[in-house]
């Protein structure tokens, strides 16, 4: 294991800033929608054939799951240069459990309920996460570093920057939007509130 930490750390330091220009961010923005759908499609049809009914998961009223976008992207920022795929796996595996956990946390605390639960899986720690699910989020680095990320990011490069600073701002606003009224209903829900909206 100090045999691929070593060299991962090293390459860690050496690290080009990423591009913080409009056009990066927004294809980071854009990347991270497009994962974050794709997490919420994975959710609900895993969650719907294990309980054999239909699920809708996820914490907003949009088919998305930010949770999966915010990591995938903090994974490939963070270990996109890389290329080692062991030390992008446990290091992103312990990146996505971190969030994972901090989410869970937050979430619960705010409104006094759970979004996931693994409290009967092995080894798990207070039901927020377990190693099978870092051991997931591991792959999932792998595919992102080598696979998912830079063929998403060169796509959206490829478009003009007006577009993609547009697409990115539309995308933004709707999430934010998405996140203010998801929070004003859950904490409606949870003071007794009459705010109803069907989800």
């Amino acid at each position: 294991m100090l045999a691929h930490a070593v060299p991962a750390i090293t390459a860690l330091a050496a690290t080009p800033a990423p591009d913080l220009s409009p056009r990066g961010i927004s294809a980071l923005m854009l990347s991270m929608t497009v994962i974050s759908v794709g997490g919420w499609v994975w959710e609900t049809a895993y969650c719907s054939i294990t309980e054999r009914r239909l699920v809708r998961r996820g914490f907003l009223f949009g088919p998305s799951c930010p949770i999966y976008g915010t990591g995938a992207v903090v994974v490939y920022v963070l270990l996109g240069r890389l290329e080692d795929p062991l030390a992008v796996f446990v290091a992103g595996a312990a990146l996505a459990t971190a969030i994972e956990y901090a989410t869970g946390r937050v979430l619960e605390e705010r409104f006094g309920r759970r979004w996931w639960d693994y409290s009967g899986w092995p080894l798990n720690y207070r039901g927020l996460i377990c190693p099978m699910a870092s051991a997931v989020f591991g792959v999932f680095s792998v595919l992102v570093v080598f696979v998912i990320g830079p063929r998403l990011m060169a796509c959206f490069y490829s478009w003009g920057e007006l577009a993609c600073v547009s697409a990115a701002a539309a995308c933004a606003l709707t999430l934010a939007a998405d996140t203010a009224l998801s929070v004003m209903v859950q904490d409606a829900a949870k003071n007794g509130g009459g705010i109803t909206l069907r989800r």
